[in-house]
């Protein structure tokens, strides 16, 4: 009897789950879909105005044009009550939309939750051998939540991706100069 509700339990479990994770699926699929541009900022908190919007999108093209590297930003506009809450979320739209060079695994994902106050980078397996937990960390700490602090959420994304910019260009430098 205990056998049968434990697997009744988890089965139930497991459903709500797909359920759930079915829906995130279906919500960013449709989210992402209507977008007619293609970019790079998709910014469903409204945390941007246009002209700042197409400025991010522009630093980040030319900088994947440079190097491959794909960086997307993505705002959330739900309230998240656990860090892992937004770290699933984060971690499932950088894998669904697919952020990076397949075979690469070459891109970073930035999620932001203004409502929630969060802020969570997300590397590919291919950026992690260039950029540490430690120094992702610390571009959170020095170049965005100063400015988030301040309610510049603009200001902040855009140093903070200026300053991820600079030093990814620079470690690539040193990798060829090897």
């Amino acid at each position: 009897m205990k056998k049968i509700i434990l697997n009744s339990l988890l089965l139930f479990t497991s459903l709500i789950y797909c359920q759930s994770k079915e829906n995130d699926e279906r919500y960013f699929k449709f989210q992402y879909d209507t977008i007619v541009e293609k970019t790079f900022v998709l910014d469903f908190e409204k945390l941007f105005d246009q002209t700042e919007t197409k400025e991010l999108n522009n630093l980040i093209l030319d900088f994947e044009k440079a190097t491959s590297i794909e960086i997307a930003i993505i705002t959330f506009d739900e309230k998240y009550k656990s860090d892992e809450d937004f770290h699933q979320n984060t971690l499932f739209v950088a894998n669904w939309i697919g952020i990076g060079k397949k075979e690469l695994n070459n891109g970073i994902l930035i999620g932001i939750s203004k409502k929630s106050r969060k802020i969570r980078i997300e590397n590919g397996t291919g950026i992690e051998s260039i950029l540490t937990d430690e120094e992702t960390k610390s571009i959170i700490d020095n170049s965005f939540i100063p400015y988030f602090k301040e309610k510049q959420m603009y200001k902040g994304t855009l140093v903070g991706i200026k300053k991820l910019i600079e030093i990814l260009k620079v470690k690539l430098e040193q990798g060829r100069s090897k």
